[in-house]
């Protein structure tokens, strides 16, 4: 699956979640978690599990990559309904973390196996980067159509879409339409 436009990828652990929002294209594409056997194969491609995925684990899987995707919004500015970040507590919280300590300091490590080995991985991609300063910019574009999650590496950080060229023109285009026909009706 590619990006509407090329961007570079988000840093460090953010481009797992990068790729697992993208896991699917929006509205009717290709979902790489569609079935069973499609999201087994897609999390041994993207973080080497080699694990079966039941219906239920599946359903678990989405349900956190459209929580993400939700939550995201917030990080252009949108209202995010408060549920959103209580469903996905609920959804990463089977996943239990330990820390690992170093001379260096320490990090968190996922106490676990199956689907919430990942969804750990998940956890502590959003603490890594919520600590290095990079969670605000891993965003989902503001069209309801797109949604694809892109990382802005603007140096005003507030980028909307996930393509100016795509995404934005396109709005852009309805804005201006919408107010030609506001000034030329009677």
């Amino acid at each position: 699956m590619s990006e509407p436009e090329p961007r570079s990828p988000a840093p460090g652990s953010l481009a797992l979640i990068q790729r697992f929002i993208n896991s699917t294209e929006m509205p009717d594409g290709v979902d790489e978690l569609a079935t069973g056997p499609t999201a087994a194969r897609w999390l041994r491609d993207t973080v080497g599990a080699d694990l079966e995925v039941c219906e239920k684990d599946r359903a678990r899987l989405i349900a956190t990559r459209e929580a993400l995707r939700d939550l995201l919004e917030a990080h252009t500015g949108e209202n995010v309904d408060p549920g959103v970040t209580v469903r996905l507590e609920k959804l990463l919280g089977s996943a239990p973390l330990r820390p690992v300590l170093s001379a260096q300091g320490a990090t968190l490590a996922v106490n676990c196996g199956g689907v919430d080995n990942f969804l750990g991985m998940i956890s502590t991609a959003i603490v890594e980067a919520t600590l290095m300063g990079t969670w605000t910019h891993l965003k989902v574009c503001r069209s309801d159509t797109c949604r694809w999650a892109f990382y802005d590496h603007s140096k005003n950080g507030r980028s909307c879409w996930c393509s100016m060229r795509v995404c934005g023109s396109r709005e852009k285009a309805r804005t201006y339409r919408a107010r030609q026909r506001a000034t030329t009706s009677p």
